[in-house]
């Protein structure tokens, strides 16, 4: 097990590794020899990944195998194919030391602090619970859920399960999905902005608009729902004043972030995210450095990573295949004839966005994998592109699969949350249902007014 642990770092870094350096030198010998690291890497990663990752990863690999004999596809060029979802890979791969940082800082212990004054009612609770919800799933993503559940649970108890069911299920879910639509370290909209060649720095303060707006309607409903229900105020503690100094540190790290990945994006010509990718680990480290927590940082690291390249295997065994996929289609005309039956939708770029919208809502709930289903639909707006605005087709993508995250029955948001509430995993998307379909939308009716 050990021998195989090591085997998978080695691969799965060289394969990053590679990336990165051929970000500069774009050498066909260097991108060959990172398609044979990603052939080795699905091989290892085969074994122990997760049942559903095996079959999806299986099943796209096979379906490109015959498509490859059916067209006389070159096997020269197979192990380039591997090489296609580089950016994601290394996405995943890099974006943890942000998660880290923010863990070994204690920023969400901060957070915390902040929600326990003034708090008189669940309504105010909610506005607060939300919007710590919303900063911190910029920075520590899906380890967002068990923290605020628990602090959600522990400030409910006094009321129906009901109650806190209802309320944990809005108030994680609802500004997870708002704080993902503009994300920096997003990687569903890093996968569409590739799709579609739209600009992030475009893309983003649309996006950011729009997350503000759907956290300004959701807290308001909120509030006016639950403020009839009355808490025991917590008397004031004098580490406030270092929560808000907490605060306002993230404020300044993501600020910053941000403004560092566009100065390189912008002087190197390089994609933004490939300039996400090159300053977190050196911006981490600084910031970690300048806040005098280097050492611990540095051996808060070594002590998790290895249960980092154990969650890496699921994604490499997802995404080489499905990478494959997308670049065998690509070559081959299958897929212009299939096609051909939607092209009337050219003329209607309305239908084509809710189109888009719906389609990524059912297979969210049959069980698809949003990367799958970016995938998918990344092939489908391929031929839009030229006649249709590559901007809107990306909001209306990207807001379409994080509205998932509220209701994506099979999603991990919902699988994390539902590990705590032993319930139907349907009960927690029919909560929210209505509301995704508004998030929803909303961002196509913005898509349609920008097309």
């Amino acid at each position: 097990m050990k021998s195989m642990k090591s085997l998978q770092f080695y691969l799965y870094t060289s394969f990053v590794a590679l990336y990165v350096v051929n970000l500069f030198f774009e050498n066909h010998t260097i991108m060959l020899i990172q398609g044979w690291i990603g052939v080795a890497a699905l091989l290892v990663s085969i074994f122990g990944s997760n049942r559903i990752y095996q079959v999806i990863g299986l099943a796209f690999l096979g379906i490109s195998t015959i498509m490859i004999f059916l067209y006389d596809i070159p096997f020269s060029e197979i192990p380039i194919y591997f090489t296609s979802m580089g950016l994601l890979i290394a996405l995943l791969y890099i974006i943890p030391f942000i998660n880290h940082y923010m863990i070994v800082g204690g920023y969400d212990q901060s957070l915390f602090k902040l929600l326990q004054t003034n708090t008189p009612n669940l309504g105010k609770f909610y506005i607060k619970s939300y919007l710590t919800s919303y900063v911190l799933t910029i920075f520590i993503f899906i380890s967002t859920i068990p923290l605020v559940y628990q602090l959600i649970k522990s400030k409910t108890a006094n009321f129906s399960d009901h109650i806190t069911l209802q309320f944990a299920t809005r108030g994680i879910l609802r500004p997870f999905a708002a704080a993902n639509t503009w994300s920096p370290i997003e990687v569903y909209i890093a996968l569409v902005v590739a799709y579609t060649g739209s600009s992030y720095l475009v893309l983003m303060p649309i996006l950011l608009g729009f997350s503000l707006t759907m956290l300004l309607i959701d807290t308001t409903l909120g509030y006016f729902k639950f403020k009839s229900y009355k808490l025991e105020e917590a008397n004031p503690d004098s580490t406030n004043d270092r929560s808000t100094r907490h605060f306002l540190s993230l404020a300044a790290f993501l600020a910053l972030f941000i403004a560092v990945a566009a100065s390189i994006h912008l002087i190197t010509g390089l994609e933004f995210f490939d300039s996400i990718i090159l300053i977190i680990i050196p911006y981490t480290m600084l910031w970690a450095l300048i806040t005098k927590k280097f050492r611990t940082f540095i051996r808060y690291n070594q002590k998790v990573w290895g249960e980092h390249i154990f969650t890496m295997q699921n994604f490499m065994m997802l995404l080489l295949p499905v990478g494959v996929f997308n670049e065998v289609v690509s070559d081959t005309p299958i897929f212009i004839q299939a096609m051909e039956s939607f092209a009337w939708l050219e003329n209607t770029p309305l239908l084509l966005f809710i189109f888009i919208q719906l389609s990524s809502m059912f297979l969210a709930f049959v069980g698809f994998h949003p990367l799958v289903t970016l995938s998918l639909q990344g092939l489908f707006v391929t031929p839009f592109l030229d006649t249709i605005s590559p901007v809107s087709i990306s909001i209306v993508m990207i807001i379409s699969v994080i509205a998932n995250d509220m209701t994506g029955t099979f999603n991990i948001p919902i699988t994390m949350l539902n590990q705590y509430f032993k319930r139907n995993p349907y009960q927690l998307t029919l909560w929210n249902i209505g509301y995704a379909l508004t998030f929803g939308g909303v961002g196509v009716l913005i898509a349609w007014v920008l097309a």
